[in-house]
């Protein structure tokens, strides 16, 4: 198995890229890229659980349904599958270079708290519904996993579902009676109300996102699909890959049609069952996210032989996902946000998108100029460095796992 985390070339001290696989950086390249459309849509003022306004015109209102039907929790499911995968790979890789299991627990749990103190900046200074701290929350509570049984890790799987179905059902329905999500979900910067919110939300946001989406499930199953490698080597798990990427993408999507249908207003439950179908939409999520990775491991295998420059500029960007997905996040806001330029007031659902859809390509510019430099993302290298020490510049590639 080699390595496919945000480390470019041998360069600067990772996996030379003629040994690289192309699968896991190709879909964080497009996963960061529906990250940054689901977010924009908040600054826009069309959040999950909330109904387009009156007088929305034909183009947005289709928008609208496309996004709640196979991109709305179906990117950040993709993204914690790919984290889990990530986390697995390092352990795997550790052992095999032959640390033990003590220093490695205390690898995880130093990049864990890091996570969930890059996230927690994150959230406080930008977007409160952030998905790092989180990240770094699971991977503190799911770590000691990673060294337990496939066994341990089904009867994991097997608790955690019925879990998920009790707690995002719960979470949902509270959803569907909150009056102004959107408007809760992006405070804004000029008043002492604003950053006090913010600095409220901060702690509370990793949990919620814990309880109220499936995200520890996610992780599971994420550190399950990395032992066994199926994107390192899709060409071997071609059959299965298959099998996830046609029933779960076709399952995510029959799960998500009753919300597109609420969020465009064409029908009106009451907010029991507006609650229940939109917890629909998060759970078949789940099977759309690994549905989306198993995807983008089947195209990779197409692409793989014959990258071009799309290809290989896409893939750049998921080599560095942390600082691109940091770097996406600011300039939504920045552009969006209604007390920054305030675009957001002025666009719809397809004005969002095309906003979150130019910075992305500012972001594959960039990354496509720092793969022809050889040069790593900066906040993937400041996390490096913070996790390792004084050996971070000899061993990038062995410790970043695939975030």
């Amino acid at each position: 198995m080699t390595t496919s985390g945000p480390v470019a070339s041998a360069g600067y001290g990772g996996t030379p890229q003629s040994e690289r696989k192309l699968a896991p950086d190709l879909a964080r390249g497009v996963m960061l890229l529906l990250i940054a459309m689901a977010y924009a849509g908040v600054y826009a003022g069309v959040a999950f659980g909330g109904r387009l306004p009156e007088g929305t015109s034909v183009a947005d209102t289709v928008a609208r349904f496309v996004v709640v039907l196979v991109l709305d929790n179906r990117a950040f499911p993709m993204f914690a599958v790919l984290y889990g995968y990530g986390l697995a790979w390092m352990v795997a890789r550790r052992r095999r270079a032959g640390a033990a299991d003590s220093e490695i627990r205390r690898l995880l749990r130093r990049r864990s708290l890091l996570l969930v103190a890059f996230g927690s900046v994150h959230a406080f200074l930008v977007f409160p519904g952030e998905i790092l701290a989180s990240y770094g929350l699971a991977g503190l509570v799911l770590g000691w996993l990673l060294f337990r049984s496939d066994r341990a890790l089904a009867r994991t799987i097997a608790v955690l579902v019925p879990c998920y179905a009790v707690t995002v059902t719960a979470a949902m329905v509270s959803l569907a009676a909150a009056p102004d999500v959107a408007g809760y979900a992006v405070p804004g910067y000029k008043t002492v109300a604003d950053w006090s919110m913010r600095l409220a939300g901060a702690p509370f946001t990793p949990i919620f996102i814990a309880v109220a989406y499936p995200l520890l499930l996610l992780v599971v199953l994420g550190f399950r699909a990395g032992r066994s490698g199926l994107l390192d080597d899709p060409s071997r798990h071609r059959p299965l890959l298959i099998r996830i990427a046609v029933g779960g993408i076709a399952i995510s999507m029959l799960g998500a049609l009753p919300a597109a249908l609420i969020a465009i207003d064409a029908v009106r439950p009451d907010i029991v069952s507006t609650g229940a179908l939109l917890a629909l939409q998060v759970l078949t999520g789940v099977l759309g996210g690994a549905g989306y990775a198993a995807a983008f491991g089947l195209l990779a295998l197409r692409l793989d032989a014959r990258r071009g420059p799309i290809t290989q500029a896409v893939s750049a960007v998921g080599q560095r996902s942390l600082t691109f997905y940091l770097l996406n996040s600011v300039l939504v806001a920045v552009v969006l946000h209604h007390d920054l330029l305030a675009v957001g007031d002025r666009v719809d659902s397809i004005g969002a998108l095309a906003v979150a859809a130019a910075v992305w390509l500012v972001a594959l510019a960039v990354a496509a100029w720092m793969d022809r430099t050889g040069r790593p993302g900066p906040v993937d290298a400041l996390l490096r460095r913070l996790v390792n020490g004084r050996r971070a510049h000899d061993q990038r590639a062995v410790d970043q796992p695939r975030t």
